[in-house]
């Protein structure tokens, strides 16, 4: 029992102390729009921690009581009624009473009052009400209607037939919430009236009665022409659901009516019918229907989804309307229907429209199995031009293995599109035993229109091949074969995918081979290498190569290598970056090392670029440098960034 004790005053005292709860009803009170929101906050946090606490529950709503008082700010008022709305209980009636009086405040009282319900919360409004005008009447009528105070009925039948329409109004729809015959019987009475300033308040009051009798004659004189449009879609979709047959023939004879306003409603419930010849009943009723309602009609029969339905969507892919043909291709591609697999790629050969091409497509993606795969190769082998292409694409997307052969021969087409999709498509479904035909299809190429296309899936297949030396051997087979200038850069811009020291000395290699065009390809492939096993081979060039484009190349490729390691800086690192201060041979090129030593967040990184403060070409350079590195290590080393601060202050100043 003393732990039990013990426990409640940690979790429920103690935090009362600490938040000083005086002190936060005092800085609430306060509180205006713009201000700091951290007492309101803190109130809050004791809110939600008072779920399962009934005495700080009660402790915390007598604070939200003295919030009331005229002396908080409305802002604080509005904050303690919405807390009210959760936690009050009637403790708080007097004090919202007193809320109600005010015009400005009666609002914010019944956001208090309208989420809960007793017998005196209904005395309070009730007792609030004759002495209310304006806006706050109008609140405090809305607020007992949704108390379904009964007691209020007489009065509130009293305001609909007065000559204050906002008020009448307001009342009517009052009577509407609370039911009961008495209040039924006011509505009806207002009926009878026929006034044009209450009509759609009555309307609505009507349709509440006839919800809460299941009234089917009220639904009826409530779908009757006159009435407003969302009380008479209101009043037919009641109807759709109180028909024995589930609404069945009131939808036929609203198809047959042809009301616009209701027929949407109509063949949207057509879904939801039992009947297990409803399918094959509204089917035969799109003949007779608008493009429009065909498509909704679509929608509803994929909603049903039975063999009917699914006949139906399929024949609709036929129509010479594209609103009606686009919604049956979305619909086939929702309920994965295979069946269809063979229509929709023939309708996809025969598209001319591409928003139509995409819909078809879009929907053979979403139809899985191997039928539809099939479907797609028997139409490939049939099709041509864009659908042809479309095809093909859809053929890699879904990763159809036995569309490759098909694929492998599309590559040849005389038609550069066509060809590029196929490479494309191969980039997807092509596997390692695929690799030596595609490597030839790449140096066959007379072309470079396909290059860029060939080279990809060919990056593509080799990423697939596991062992670095298979991929480095298939490569060097190519190699051998060919001895098409085009067709060995291609391959040795392929060398990076292998990451074995094999290719590097192939590409390496290929710097001394006798076609420029090689030699210069071999140069940009070892400056885009991916990995530092590069960096001996091009800081060798750097030191070394009196071609200035080569070295320029070199040195560029060494820097996006030293950068890529920026993130964990070590003393490999700096010892990279001391390499390339070293190769660099004029300013521009200091300036490019600079620049991404600038992003070492090391303190040995300072050291490298103090020198440079006294070189007047790349001072301000270095100057940034220094600059950034401080302020990364400014916390993890203080004294170093304080040297860095000082030898800014001195450097330059040397004669």
């Amino acid at each position: 029992m003393k732990i039990r004790i013990l426990a409640f005053l940690i979790a429920v005292v103690l935090p009362l102390q600490a938040a000083d709860l005086s002190q936060l009803i005092a800085d609430t009170a306060k509180y205006e729009s713009g201000q700091s929101v951290e007492p309101l906050r803190k109130f809050e946090e004791l809110l939600r921690d008072s779920a399962r606490k009934p005495a700080l529950r009660a402790e915390l709503e007598a604070a939200m009581i003295k919030l009331l008082a005229p002396t908080s700010t409305f802002e604080a008022r509005r904050f303690a009624c919405q807390q009210l709305a959760v936690i009050g209980t009637d403790a708080s009636l007097p004090a919202l009473a007193e809320l109600l009086k005010n015009e400005e405040t009666a609002g914010i009282a019944c956001l208090a009052l309208g989420s809960r319900r007793s017998a005196k919360l209904a005395e309070t409004l009730r007792n609030a009400l004759p002495a209310a005008r304006g806006r706050a009447r109008l609140q405090l009528i809305s607020t007992l209607g949704n108390q379904q105070d009964k007691q209020s009925v007489k009065t509130f039948a009293e305001f609909a037939h007065g000559s204050d329409v906002a008020l009448a109004n307001t009342a009517i729809l009052a009577l509407g919430k609370i039911g009961g015959s008495e209040a039924h019987a006011a509505i009806a009475a207002l009926r009878t009236e026929n006034k044009p300033a209450i009509a759609f308040a009555v309307a609505e009051a009507t349709l509440r009665v006839a919800e809460q009798t299941g009234s089917v004659a009220l639904y009826e004189e409530m779908l009757a022409s006159r009435q407003p449009a969302n009380i008479r879609r209101g009043a037919f979709s009641a109807l759709l659901r109180l028909d024995k047959d589930g609404g069945e023939k009131r939808i036929v004879e609203t198809l047959h009516g042809r009301d616009a306003l209701l027929e949407p409603i109509a063949i949207a419930a057509v879904g939801t019918l039992k009947s297990r010849g409803a399918s094959e009943k509204f089917a035969k009723e799109m003949a007779s229907l608008i493009p429009q309602q065909q498509a909704w009609m679509i929608e509803a029969l994929a909603t049903r989804g039975d063999a009917a339905a699914r006949a139906a969507i399929r024949n609709a892919v036929g129509s010479s309307n594209a609103i009606v043909r686009l919604a049956a291709i979305a619909a086939l591609g929702r309920l994965n229907d295979s069946a269809s697999a063979s229509l929709l790629c023939a309708a996809l050969a025969k598209a001319q429209d591409a928003d139509e091409r995409q819909e078809i497509t879009n929907a053979l993606g979403q139809i899985t199995g191997s039928a539809t795969d099939k479907a797609i190769l028997a139409e490939l082998k049939r099709a041509s031009g864009d659908g042809r292409r479309e095809l093909i694409g859809l053929a890699g997307r879904r990763g159809n293995r036995a569309a490759v052969p098909v694929l492998f021969d599309e590559t040849a087409s005389d038609d550069a599109a066509t060809a590029k999709a196929a490479f494309q498509a191969l980039a997807k479904v092509a596997g390692a035993d695929d690799l030596s035909l595609l490597l030839s299809k790449l140096t066959s190429l007379k072309t470079d229109t396909l290059r860029d296309a060939a080279e990809n899936a060919a990056m593509r297949v080799l990423a697939k091949i596991n062992e670095p030396a298979r991929r480095t051997a298939a490569l060097e087979a190519a190699m051998a074969k060919t001895s098409d200038c085009e067709a060995r850069c291609s391959l040795l811009r392929l060398m990076p995918a292998c990451g074995c020291p094999k290719a590097l000395a192939a590409v390496t290699g290929a710097l001394k081979d006798s076609e420029a065009r090689i030699r210069e390809t071999a140069m940009r492939t070892l400056a885009d290498w991916p990995d530092l096993a590069v960096w001996d081979t091009l800081t060798g060039i750097c030191r070394q190569q009196e071609n200035e484009t080569f070295r320029a190349l070199a040195l560029r490729g060494l820097v996006r290598l030293a950068t890529s390691g920026n993130a964990k800086p070590d003393a490999a690192l700096i010892g990279r970056y001391r390499q390339l201060l070293d190769i660099a041979r004029n300013d521009n090129e200091r300036k490019l090392v600079l620049g991404a030593l600038a992003g070492v967040a090391h303190p040995d990184a300072l050291p490298l670029v103090y020198p440079l403060l006294e070189v007047p070409g790349v001072r301000a350079e270095a100057v940034q440098a220094v600059n950034r590195i401080a302020a990364a290590i400014k916390t993890t080393h203080p004294e170093a960034q304080r040297e860095a601060a000082q030898r800014l202050k001195t450097s330059g100043k040397k004669k």
